[in-house]
């Protein structure tokens, strides 16, 4: 190498390891805040005033509740415990069964918390409700729950 090659290259590297530290902390600045973890479950819902049924397991409690001229209805499921799996979805069924390809999704609930989740009036059949609680990772049943006589 020349003689003012070498002092251009010394320059150059002389600049890049002054301008590097500068070009990391600003970067480090210009980072966002991370954002916060956001439950996959819909915003809170006005619970309705009359419980019309209850269901209670070690692991979680359902209440079926109505207003008063039970016009409309809700599913309110609550965890006492977390789940053994990550997540699940909660299927409304017509008669009883475990097929979910025939049910109705109502929603989904994560590992800890409580859901409220709208039920349609119509689908509440002969007063009963069929629910299944299915594990869609690993494509099983977890669980069915009946409600019978149910006041319409």
């Amino acid at each position: 190498m020349i003689k003012p090659l070498r002092k251009r290259h010394l320059q150059i590297w002389t600049a890049i390891a002054m301008l590097l530290p500068i070009a990391i902390i600003f970067s480090w600045l210009v980072i966002p805040n991370p954002v916060p973890v956001k439950m996959l479950s819909a915003s809170s819902i006005e619970l309705l005033p009359v419980i019309q049924a209850k269901k209670e397991t070690n692991q979680y409690c359902i209440n079926i509740r109505s207003n008063a001229d039970k016009t409309n209805w809700q599913l309110e499921w609550k965890n006492k415990l977390a789940l053994t799996v990550p997540s699940a979805d909660i299927y409304q069924t017509e008669d009883g069964s475990t097929d979910i390809t025939k049910a109705q999704l109502i929603g989904r609930i994560e590992a800890r918390g409580d859901y409220v989740f709208p039920l349609k009036s119509d689908s509440i059949q002969n007063n009963e409700l069929n629910l299944v609680l299915y594990d869609f990772i690993h494509q099983t049943v977890i669980d069915l729950i009946n409600f019978k006589y149910l006041r319409r």
